[in-house]
């Protein structure tokens, strides 16, 4: 037995097809969105804040017994 008029079926696959569309256009922004902040690399004061971090640590480390 069919799973429903022809006409329901094909909504079906329209419907599908809208979904898919949607999820790739959102994953094409968050791609994009990705990219971007990816060339915008690390600003310096957070690389400063994570050399005095590394330093802090060695210095810790080494006064340890």
């Amino acid at each position: 037995m069919a799973e429903g008029p022809p006409d329901r079926n094909k909504s079906k696959k329209l419907s599908e097809a809208k979904r898919q569309n949607t999820n790739a256009l959102i994953a094409s922004n968050l791609r994009g969105y990705y990219e971007s902040i990816v060339e915008e690399g690390t600003p310096s004061h957070l690389l400063d804040l994570l050399e005095r971090l590394h330093v802090a640590e060695e210095e810790a480390k080494s006064r340890k017994p």
